[in-house]
């Protein structure tokens, strides 16, 4: 092994934080390491959504110090998920990987997710899940196990002419479109995960159900969706964009095909790949939904 890997490893002290007030104290050095990784400014915002104000607990965080500078950081934040047949089950979200530049290498990759793991399975969560990077995707694999449950293509999709307002928006009570496990149905986490950006959830025309939220360069994402006429998506997603006053829909290859649409015919969102994957700690996860609600990037 690469001795400078070694010699960096051993020099970086990793501390570990649980609690928000402690997570506060160190917001300015994340900063500044979010800066130097990611090149723009961590939005504090989002940070408070997962750190300061969660609702299913505080975090797992591994800091990587190199004398007083922050070099590393990992974090495994609570999170729940619910079906419907009364089913509740509790895990980690694995999120917020930052090497410095200067420290990147496996042995600190692996110490610093080595660190979390260990607090995961004392205690007890069943599962990690995570949406890791094409860079760290295949060592969470081999060091850690990780399996793959699912990989996807982003897309952009503009209608061919513009549309007139659909002829219904009918409101949804839940960010959840089936019984499959999936993101809490009660008003708690429906507040929460809002913090940043309203998400909504509604049925456009009678017939195709979105949970969306609109960035705020005017592009819908959506999360999640169903219809019961694919035939009419194109549609009825044009006529959602009027609604919401939006320029275009980013989406998932997985969610167009489970609405009548065709990836190929639509513009690839950069080269990113979306992977969701998991560590199985005590037992694998139930039967998932796919949601982008799932993962801390959307």
């Amino acid at each position: 092994m690469d001795v400078r890997y070694l010699e960096q490893v051993k020099a970086m002290k990793v501390t570990l934080i649980r609690s928000a007030r402690d997570a506060e104290a160190v917001f300015a050095d994340v900063e500044c390491l979010f800066q130097r990784v990611f090149g723009y400014r961590l939005d504090r915002r989002a940070w408070a959504r997962f750190y300061f104000v969660n609702p299913y607990g505080d975090a797992i965080v591994a800091l990587g110090w190199s004398g007083d500078l922050l070099v590393g950081h990992q974090a495994l934040v609570p999170h729940a998920l619910t079906d419907g047949y009364g089913g509740e089950y509790r895990y980690y979200l694995a999120m917020s990987l930052m090497l410095h530049p200067d420290h990147r290498g496996f042995p600190a990759f692996h110490r610093l997710v080595a660190t979390t793991t260990a607090v995961a399975r004392q205690e007890g969560v069943p599962f990690i899940l995570g949406f890791p990077n094409g860079n760290s995707y295949a060592l969470f694999q081999r060091a850690f196990g990780w399996k793959t449950l699912l990989e996807t293509e982003l897309y952009n999709w503009n209608p061919a002419t513009p549309a007139a307002p659909p002829r219904s928006i009918t409101p949804l009570p839940h960010l959840r479109l089936t019984d499959e496990a999936g993101p809490p149905c009660d008003e708690t986490y429906r507040q929460w995960r809002s913090l940043e950006l309203p998400y909504y959830a509604e049925r456009v025309n009678g017939q195709l159900a979105v949970i969306y939220k609109i960035d705020r360069n005017g592009t819908l994402t959506l999360l999640d969706a169903l219809t019961d006429a694919p035939q009419r998506t194109a549609d009825d997603l044009a006529a959602l964009l009027t609604y919401a006053g939006a320029r275009q829909v980013r989406m998932t290859g997985v969610h167009a095909r489970m609405i009548g649409l065709d990836p190929s015919r639509m513009e690839r969102h950069t080269d990113y790949r979306l992977r969701m994957c998991y560590a199985p700690i005590t037992a694998d996860p139930p039967p998932l939904r796919f949601s982008l609600l799932l993962s801390d990037v959307f």
